[in-house]
C-alpha cells in the first residue's frame, strides 16, 4: 500500500480536479485538502455479540463534502485467536468489497493460525458531510486448555481507515498501486474478547467417559447387528 504523508505548509501540488490551498494541505492521491477539514474526524469502533460468533462496526464522519468521488479502504489486522469466514462473505454484499492478505483456515486453532491483514471498501456517502459504515462479523477460533483459567483474552485493535481520490483501479490492484491518506484519528483501541476454554483438570473423566460411550456405542452397534 502506497501512503501519502502530509505535505509542507504552503506546498502546491497541481492536480487536474482540486485547487491549490495556501495553506497546510494533505495530498490525497492527487487530490488536495485542507488540514483543518479533517480536524472533526468522528470516528467510532464497537464489538458487540456473546459467544463465538461476534460482530465489530466501524463507522466515521467527517467534513468535507467535496470527497463523493473518492474510495475509503479500511485495513483490519486479524489478531491469530479470531477469523473471519471467506465462504460466509460469499453471500454477503461485502463478497465484493474485500480483499484477503492470505488464505483463510477455519478449522485452525489459534495456536496453529497466523495475524491476517484483512482490507475492505465501505461505500462513501457524502452530502453536507461524508461518512461510511460498516460491520464485520468475526469468530473466536478454539485455543488450548488450561488448568488455571476457564477463559483466555484476544484483543482486537480498531482498523485504520484511508482515503483516495484519484484513484479508479479495481479493488483487487487498488489497495497497492493507488496512492492512499490514513484519515486521523483519536488512538487506536483494543478491545479484550474472553474466549472460553477447557479446563485440563477434567482431562482424566473426560477420557473415561469418551473411552465407555465408544464402548457402548460400539455394543449397541454389534448387539443390533446381530439381533437382525
Amino acid at each position: 500500500m502506497q501512503i501519502a504523508r502530509t505535505s509542507q505548509p504552503g506546498l502546491c501540488i497541481r492536480c487536474h480536479k482540486h485547487k491549490c490551498l495556501s495553506t497546510q494541505i494533505i495530498q490525497l492521491a492527487c487530490g488536495i485538502r485542507v488540514a483543518e477539514d479533517f480536524s472533526k474526524v468522528l470516528s467510532n469502533c464497537q464489538v458487540t455479540g456473546d459467544g463465538f460468533h461476534r460482530e465489530v462496526q466501524v463507522s466515521s464522519s467527517f467534513l468535507p463534502s467535496s470527497l463523493q468521488d473518492c474510495k475509503v479502504l479500511i485495513k483490519w489486522t486479524i489478531p491469530s485467536g479470531i477469523y473471519i469466514d471467506p465462504y460466509q462473505l460469499q453471500s454477503s454484499i461485502l463478497n465484493q468489497t474485500v480483499h484477503f492478505s492470505s488464505h483463510v483456515n477455519v478449522e485452525q486453532m489459534a495456536h496453529h493460525a497466523e495475524t491476517l491483514i484483512l482490507h475492505s471498501f465501505p461505500n462513501l456517502h457524502c452530502s453536507s458531510s461524508c461518512h461510511f459504515s460498516q460491520t464485520m462479523q468475526f469468530h473466536l477460533r478454539y485455543h488450548l486448555p488450561s488448568n488455571t483459567s476457564d477463559y483466555t483474552e484476544v484483543s482486537l485493535s480498531s482498523p485504520v481507515t484511508y482515503v483516495s481520490c484519484d484513484c479508479t483501479l479495481p479493488i483487487d490492484v487498488a489497495i497497492n498501486k493507488c496512492l492512499w491518506e490514513e484519515l486521523p484519528q483519536l488512538e487506536v483501541l483494543n478491545y479484550n474478547v474472553f474466549v472460553p476454554i477447557g479446563d485440563l483438570s477434567h482431562l482424566p473423566f473426560v477420557t473415561l467417559l469418551t473411552i465407555a460411550v465408544a464402548f457402548i456405542g460400539t455394543g449397541c452397534v454389534a448387539w443390533a447387528s446381530v439381533i437382525q
